[in-house]
């Protein structure tokens, strides 16, 4: 609904629809002989440099106009101080922006309305990083206020072409979504793609990145995704640089970009500050922990029950005996441990800190002692849980995927050994070899196999060999899936 030119209407729209808001405050004035008013959301503005910049100069205002059209654009262009003005003749667009900390300005007899940028509220500072810890990187994460994230991004990117495009999302209640990416690096079709993907999102509201990210992805189903999110705007950089498209959310520090490779799991920032060789050794490593924490439960269970031929004497012995004493099977071991261990680590992480030690330390009691001592367990099946957990860490991105599918492979272990572990795997493949979004394979640049970027994958070259790449995120692999 467009505003009227009549004064008390628009007053009146505006108390009308913020009727029982104890934050909506109005004031009405009269400036160079016209009635206005001034109308701001409580809390969510800068009240100095309301006073100083916008309300103070248009009260004390001397203007010689011939229409209210030319009293508004001299008021717009002469008067007020605030640097970022906007103007709006809709109610929607004017509401948005008085909810997104903007004082909007109303004159009599003009049909449009003004929107001064005098935000001002509480923020998070930009502390270290809780989820992406690093050793030798930047000490500063995204917070919750897109502004913050903004200027983060920006400093770091002091460049035109970093473009950060402002959209909304949801139905009922609008929120504020940016677009970052990379003129002339990012792929124009990947852009248009997500901003239309982001305008037409079927949510009356939307609260977190997570339910953005479900309608951003593309490709088959999968327990992987196509969408990464990081809140290291380092990071952040790096991937925009690479032609990979980013958005940011309006009160969440997590911030999503997309393409996302199955081989980015694998990579840190600390990476590249530290000495070739020893990244390389450190992504093999991350490999590797990758195949035991998926793999080692299984394979054990597979064996185990199936194939106990393929064991050393010496240690199927131990097996054994361990066994022997125990009410339940392999699987049912395998499956009720890890059970344990994931209750006992979601319990740590949603209980306060103080109690979450305790439940740590009891866990560590129950399962390390008391259910070895009781015969619940065996000690071989403790050992390759405790592998297994450490080893997912290792690869903490792909850590809610691992212990979802680390389960499923422990039961098809069981039921079918080895046999059904080997067809599980070629299944994974393939699924990972067909996952794909905006003309980029998961798989890249393994599958299809790009040899001009595998000295950034498996292993990581000198900065010397790496500084003479151009590599864009699109010229890594085809993928029709556009959807």
């Amino acid at each position: 609904m467009y505003f009227y030119s009549d004064y008390e209407l628009n007053r009146e729209a505006f108390k009308a629809d913020f009727k029982d808001c104890s934050d909506f405050l109005l004031r009405e004035i009269t400036v160079n002989g016209k009635r206005a008013f001034f109308c701001v959301m409580d809390g969510l503005v800068d009240s100095l440099q309301l006073a100083e910049s916008v309300t103070k100069p248009i009260l004390e205002s001397r203007l010689e106009f011939a229409d209210d059209e030319e009293h508004m654009n001299k008021i717009r262009q002469c008067v007020a101080g605030a640097v970022e003005i906007n103007e709006t003749d809709n109610f929607e667009d004017g509401y948005f922006l008085l909810m997104s900390g903007f004082l909007i300005f109303c004159l009599e007899g003009c049909g449009k309305a003004l929107a001064f940028g005098v935000q001002g509220w509480n923020r998070r500072n930009t502390d270290e990083p809780t989820t992406e810890a690093m050793v030798k990187g930047a000490k500063e994460c995204f917070v919750e206020t897109l502004n913050d994230n903004k200027a983060l991004l920006r400093k770091r990117l002091k460049t035109p072409d970093l473009k950060m495009k402002q959209l909304k999302a949801g139905k009922t209640a609008k929120t504020p979504v940016v677009l970052a990416y990379l003129s002339g690096t990012a792929d124009s079709d990947t852009v248009k793609a997500i901003e239309e993907k982001i305008e037409n999102i079927p949510l009356e509201l939307v609260e977190d990145y997570g339910s953005i990210a479900a309608f951003i992805e593309g490709g088959p189903k999968s327990f992987f995704s196509c969408v990464g999110n990081t809140e290291r705007p380092d990071v952040l950089v790096s991937k925009l640089l690479e032609g990979r498209v980013a958005v940011m959310v309006e009160g969440t520090p997590f911030v999503m970009y997309t393409p996302y490779l199955f081989t980015d799991n694998f990579s840190s920032l600390d990476d590249y500050n530290n000495p070739a060789y020893y990244s390389s050794f450190v992504r093999l490593l991350k490999y590797f922990s990758f195949f035991i924490s998926l793999f080692l439960p299984a394979v054990y269970v597979a064996v185990g029950t199936y194939h106990q031929e393929i064991i050393p004497s010496t240690l199927l012995y131990i097996i054994a005996s361990s066994e022997d004493t125990t009410p339940f099977s392999l699987l049912g071991e395998a499956v009720i441990t890890h059970l344990l261990y994931e209750i006992m680590r979601e319990a740590g992480l949603r209980l306060p800190k103080t109690v979450g030690h305790a439940v740590s330390i009891i866990g560590a009691i129950v399962i390390g002692e008391a259910m070895v001592s009781a015969g619940f367990v065996g000690e071989p099946m403790l050992v390759i849980v405790a592998l297994t957990a450490i080893s997912s860490y290792a690869v903490y991105p792909l850590y809610e995927r691992i212990a979802v599918m680390r389960l499923v492979l422990i039961v098809i272990a069981g039921v079918s050994g080895i046999f059904g572990i080997t067809v599980s795997f070629c299944v994974l493949l393939s699924n990972i070899f067909a996952l794909g979004a905006y003309g980029v394979n998961y798989s890249a640049p393994l599958s299809p196999l790009n040899s001009s970027s595998l000295g950034d994958t498996l292993l990581r070259q000198s900065w010397k060999k790496l500084s003479k790449r151009r590599v864009r995120i699109n010229s890594l692999g085809d993928s029709n899936d556009w959807n």
